[in-house]
């Protein structure tokens, strides 16, 4: 079973697949293929993504290559056009981005580049959670680790790919379980207490249809949920581009080296000036300037070179 997606362009399938191992560690990208396991409905499916050279006119050829159980095919597609983050536009953004020779240049960088979505707003949540606060390389390997133990896997042609604990999953396991994620015992029992919440009916998943100003006000209402974890969670799961906030120090030591010119990280201040001039592109442009320093600071030491 194939589904030809046509995004709205641009859109660089090859930048934006091999960008998931800055975010995430549920991606496969392997000789211009990205693989990816998802759950639809109570099925699980391995999808493996082909697309063209020219992000101008963008095509996407997604193959269902297993499948364990039935699944509707319609639904399928819906949640591979989210996944895929086919449907958004990016001219708008990037017009604006002209108009700032810093920005611009990351814009060129970056052209066509996409964050690939979760599939849920739990996954977003609890993955932006074990990330407060830690370098990426001690945060990429406690979810390497909460997925290889407590998620799902489908195998095919000699590889895993794994998928997200399941929030039902998550919820039933003592704090002790946690343990070796290796993050503070109080962020442990957040964990645990979003999932249970869910569990016994918070409807965290209702987020995904939320306006962005109503998911931002239910996600700060969650302990343990900042400014920061809600923008990121709404990036990742809803791809609503919130701000990200001068407290994440690679932000602004991005706009001290990129704007100023300079190895000391920009102040909080002097952050939130530069993004706020950029309105209702801010997030977008926050989250291209965070992707531009970590794909060069990473690019010849490997994403777990820590932070």
């Amino acid at each position: 079973m194939k589904y030809l997606l046509r995004p709205n362009p641009p859109y660089d399938f090859a930048l934006t697949a091999d960008a998931t191992r800055y975010y995430s560690v549920l991606h496969q990208f392997r000789d211009g293929r990205l693989w990816h396991a998802l759950r639809v409905g109570e099925a699980r499916v391995l999808v493996v993504v082909t697309g063209g050279r020219d992000p101008d006119a963008p095509v996407l050829e997604t193959e269902v290559v297993a499948a364990q159980g039935d699944f509707d095919e319609k639904q399928l597609e819906v949640k591979l056009r989210r996944w895929l983050d086919v449907d958004a536009h990016l001219r708008p953004f990037y017009r604006q981005a002209a108009d700032d020779p810093v920005l611009d240049g990351t814009v060129q960088r970056l052209y066509g580049l996409r964050l690939l979505r979760t599939q849920s707003v739990f996954e977003a949540l609890t993955i932006t959670m074990i990330e407060q606060q830690i370098a990426l390389s001690a945060a990429q390997k406690a979810e390497r680790w909460l997925v290889k133990t407590h998620g799902d896997t489908m195998a095919y042609a000699g590889q895993t790919y794994p998928l997200f604990p399941e929030v039902e999953q998550f919820a039933q396991l003592p704090e002790e379980a946690l343990h070796p994620l290796k993050i503070t015992y109080m962020r442990m029992r957040r964990l645990l207490a979003v999932a249970r919440a869910v569990v016994d009916g918070y409807a965290l998943e209702a987020l995904a249809d939320a306006s962005q100003e109503d998911a931002y006000h239910a996600l700060m209402q969650l302990h343990g949920v900042g400014h920061w974890t809600a923008a990121w969670t709404m990036i990742r799961a809803l791809g609503q581009y919130v701000y990200v906030g001068s407290a994440d120090v690679a932000l602004r030591a991005a706009v001290g080296h990129y704007w100023q010119g300079r190895a000391e990280k920009a102040s909080r201040a002097e952050t939130d000036a530069l993004f706020n001039r950029y309105g209702f592109y801010g997030g977008l442009a926050s989250v291209y300037t965070l992707m531009r320093w970590g794909m060069e600071r990473y690019a010849s030491l490997g994403v777990d070179s820590g932070d």
